[in-house]
């Protein structure tokens, strides 16, 4: 990876700061639906003067990230989960980050961007990068957890990246995901599709037990079909009669 591509990143990591802050902000404000679904952001849905668009699949799956609109000021659209289970956890317990994606990849798009705590204070030090440019397996998956030639960046990091993920686990044994959560982003000029993301989002656990519904419990379960409880007496109701 050349210097101005390391570069281009930085700046880019630097361009999506206020961003990932307000994600991260959404994500303590309060107890997410209890799907945990995958949703969208880009320039003007975040009230910015970049445009793009995010549009999710009928699956909840994914979604067309679409920065082909030409800003001037340039455009930006991605995926995350409000609800992390890597959340606090070390870069060793992390096993499940991955996407696969269609369109063709630039340097920096799409690609995770997960937020690394390198003193274990919970807060964001800066970003490592995970790009579909340097991590694909020839049919559009990126999993740097079980691809060896998923090459590992982050902000202010070796020109050259790790050569893998436990390359760069290795050499970081104290860091930490952050208290903000990681997400897929694209910020270059072009269409992708991006689905089956994994990006450690909680388990969802489908309501069985009344027990379960009490004391808040219904806020972190769902029905069979993913759809979230609007209390607990609507939890309490599904477990007696299946509606």
């Amino acid at each position: 990876m050349g210097e101005h591509q390391v570069l281009k990143l930085r700046t880019r990591f630097l361009g999506v700061l206020a961003l990932a802050l307000s994600i991260g902000l959404l994500a303590s404000a309060g107890t997410a639906s209890a799907a945990n679904p995958l949703l969208c952001f880009d320039g003007p849905s975040e009230g910015t003067i970049y445009g793009g668009h995010c549009t999710l699949n009928a699956s909840g799956t994914g979604a067309t990230l679409d920065n082909s609109g030409g800003d001037p000021d340039g455009s930006y659209s991605g995926v995350y989960f409000a609800n992390s289970a890597i959340t606090g956890k070390s870069l060793s317990q992390v096993s499940d980050l991955s996407f696969t994606y269609t369109g063709t990849a630039t340097a920096g798009s799409p690609r995770i961007s997960l937020p690394i705590d390198t003193n274990n204070d919970g807060t964001t030090d800066f970003y490592a990068f995970i790009g579909a440019f340097y991590c694909n397996n020839g049919a559009g998956l990126v999993d740097p957890m079980h691809d060896t030639t998923c090459t590992i960046f982050h902000t202010g990091g070796p020109v050259a990246g790790y050569p893998n993920w436990a390359a760069f686990v290795a050499a970081n044994p104290t860091w930490k995901v952050s208290n903000d959560v990681p997400f897929i982003i694209a910020d270059d000029a072009g269409i992708w599709t991006v689905d089956n993301v994994h990006l450690g989002a909680a388990d969802v656990k489908t309501a069985s037990k009344k027990d379960e519904c009490k004391k808040g419990g219904w806020m972190d379960l769902t029905r069979a079909d993913g759809s979230s409880f609007k209390n607990q007496g609507d939890c309490i109701q599904y477990v007696n009669t299946g509606k």
